[in-house]
């Protein structure tokens, strides 16, 4: 390839990528903006590309309000509980499924893919989720989406790429499956996991219809509840001019202030994972 074919090539992908990357970040960078700027300069539409005035009564009015801070804790929880119990059952459940010798092995594959193509439904859901009595209990935002097929078939199929003969050496010293397990595929697979937990940490955090259904009690309810609540509340007093509810700041600037919020825990965590995000995935799709 010519230097200047190179050269041209990278310089198209990369302004498309831009371009994109662009397109990406304009609206959280509007959401940032808003939260930011002067409330007066939000409600009358000055703002453009900058930030005018400096004001941050709309953190203010959330960090104040105790429903934020219960939902955060909630929420934390969820995930937290989420991404260790789902990562156990999905991993061991993908070791199993990537040995072949295993009775069974191929009718156990059929019935987890056709989990894929149909569901359940809602109404019949919740009522196995009500008949274990799991309404209002975190285990009803845990345990129903506890196994995700396709993080089981990413799982298993880079389970498959290792070499037998680490079992097979495992196993003439005497380890037994849960040894070879810990103590050989995880520490492996350490990139593989790092990007199905990350999966599961985005869906526990953001997941909002589950809350809805499962959850009544405000003591549990997570962010996307109080997301919601707030998104609603702010509207009505922007309708009915009610500016005891909005405390001298504007509905916008406290509805973007929340969403930066409510994103912040995953754009903190998201950069520490970054580096094993591209190999988990590809190491689980190329067969070695």
């Amino acid at each position: 390839m010519k230097k200047s074919e190179f050269s041209i090539g990278n310089t198209v992908i990369g302004s498309i990528l831009l371009v994109f990357a662009v397109i990406t970040f304009m609206p959280f960078y509007y959401v940032i903006l808003t939260s930011i700027s002067d409330p007066h300069l939000v409600r009358e539409g000055q703002l453009i590309l900058w930030p005018k005035g400096f004001d941050l009564t709309a953190y203010s009015i959330i960090l104040d309000n105790d429903r934020f801070i219960t939902s955060f804790i909630n929420t934390i929880n969820r995930t937290v509980i989420g991404v260790v119990s789902n990562l156990a059952l999905q991993l061991t459940f993908a070791y199993v499924l990537s040995k072949r010798y295993l009775p069974g092995q191929k009718l156990l594959m059929l019935y987890i893919i056709i989990t894929m193509l149909f569901h359940g439904g809602i109404i019949p859901t919740y009522l196995i989720v009500k008949a274990t009595g799991l309404i209002n209990t975190i285990w009803a935002l845990v345990i129903p989406t506890a196994i995700s097929t396709w993080n089981v078939i990413l799982l298993k199929s880079f389970f498959e790429n290792i070499p037998d003969s680490l079992e097979e050496s495992a196993k003439i010293d005497g380890a037994n499956d849960w040894t070879i397990f810990y103590k050989i595929y995880v520490p492996l697979s350490t990139a593989s996991v790092a990007t199905i937990g990350l999966f599961i940490a985005v869906t526990h955090w953001n997941s909002y219809m589950d809350a809805v259904i499962y959850i009544n009690s405000t003591k549990l309810q997570v962010l996307q509840i109080f997301l919601r609540d707030m998104v609603v509340q702010m509207e009505m007093a922007t309708v009915l001019g009610d500016m005891g509810v909005l405390n001298d700041t504007s509905s916008l600037s406290v509805r973007t202030a929340s969403i930066f919020l409510v994103a912040l825990p995953i754009i903190i965590v998201y950069p520490f994972i970054q580096k094993y995000f591209v190999k988990g995935v590809m190491l689980g799709a190329v067969k070695g």
